[in-house]
């Protein structure tokens, strides 16, 4: 997989962990705030009116709602829709007010038992003289209790609201949904840039060295790559510099290969002279059957290789056969009768033993009596 796929890949896994993260956390934000809201707006609903009916719960701590007090309550039904039930309760846990009269003066255990209440939140509420909200119905509904305080910190009464979420839920989907969007334009904007980044300083500039390194030889160790400030432009200083030991590497192995190739050159000039008979022509051959040195001149340019080939008749099968018995029995010498420009010889040749990865064949051509 390219560099640039890799990343994308990775980009993509690295934002959609962080969205969802994100998204998890921002939630329960969400929720926590709305919910709150929600809570805040019933019990604040409540305490504009708390002196009025704190007043009230004095003058008469127990028995039905006053015309006032059930004003009041309906206030609250009609003006809020999210309200779906209300229940008003005397100091005593009796009931005070309620949309269904057959309930006004029920205790509130004879209500539990008969109706039921969604949860504990009024016990709670008259036990620590704070508001207490419950969620029920799976999340549907919060049952809140909102104690009417009197002088001393009494409680004189009690507020029983049952309140939809359904408008708090909607506030925090509508708010996901708007994170959600601005996530993904997040996503879409810093991946695009932090992509067009890794595409224009990485990806092509290490393209662009590929390119220059496929077109190094050993016939040209140069690299044509432009001088950068960065990382890359110091891998590419460091391949230049590794390119130009081996071209110094290469340029000295070739030296030593002449001077080599000299020097045996020599070395054969002077065997030859004293082991090759006077008159006869002498041929030494590498592994390549190119002719390495001749005691004769040869009608060829000096750096030009001469294959042995060249000089005699593809078609001298003797000469053929002679050299391939002398190169499958190193060291024992073959002899032969060849016709080269219609001269007859006496051939001879012999496969000197491997010396270090040479192998050099001695072939000696002794022109017949009758001939000379």
């Amino acid at each position: 997989m390219k560099l640039s796929a890799k990343w994308l890949l990775l980009f993509i896994l690295v934002s959609l962990y962080a969205a969802v993260i994100g998204g998890l956390l921002y939630y329960n934000m969400f929720k926590l705030v709305f919910d709150k809201k929600l809570q805040n707006e019933m019990v604040e609903m409540v305490r504009f009116r708390a002196p009025n009916l704190v007043q009230a719960l004095s003058e008469r701590p127990k028995g039905e709602a006053s015309f006032r007090e059930a004003e009041i309550m309906k206030d609250w039904r009609r003006n809020d829709d999210r309200i779906k039930n209300l229940v008003y309760f005397n100091y005593d846990g009796s009931i005070r007010w309620h949309e269904n009269t057959k309930f006004l003066g029920m205790s509130y255990s004879d209500y539990n038992n008969q109706v039921g209440f969604d949860s504990n939140a009024v016990a709670q509420a008259i036990r620590d003289r704070a508001p207490r909200a419950a969620m029920f119905d799976n999340g549907n509904y919060y049952d809140m209790a909102i104690p009417l305080l009197a002088k001393g910190n009494t409680v004189a009464g009690v507020v029983n609201v049952t309140v939809s979420r359904a408008e708090a839920k909607s506030w925090v989907k509508g708010s996901m949904v708007r994170y959600a969007i601005g996530a993904l334009l997040m996503m879409l904007f810093i991946g695009a840039g932090l992509y067009l980044f890794v595409l224009l300083h990485i990806v092509r500039p290490i393209t662009s060295l590929k390119d220059s390194i496929d077109t190094v030889s050993s016939n040209n160790l140069n690299l044509n790559f432009p001088s950068r400030s960065d990382e890359i432009g110091d891998l590419a200083h460091s391949i230049e510099g590794l390119l130009g030991k081996v071209g110094a590497e290469l340029s000295e192995a070739q030296n030593s290969e002449i001077l080599s190739v000299e020097k045996e050159q020599k070395w054969w000039k002077t065997i030859l002279a004293v082991a090759v008979p006077k008159g006869a022509r002498a041929l030494v051959i590498d592994e390549n059957n190119n002719i390495l040195y001749t005691n004769f001149e040869l009608n060829a340019a000096a750096d030009k290789k001469v294959h042995l080939l060249d000089i005699f008749d593809g078609r001298q099968q003797d000469l053929i056969q002679i050299i391939g018995e002398a190169m499958e029995n190193p060291t024992k010498v073959f002899r032969g009768k060849v016709v080269n420009n219609n001269v007859a010889y006496l051939a001879k040749a012999v496969q000197l033993p491997d010396d270090g990865g040479k192998n050099r064949m001695l072939l000696v051509l002794e022109q017949e009596e009758e001939n000379k």
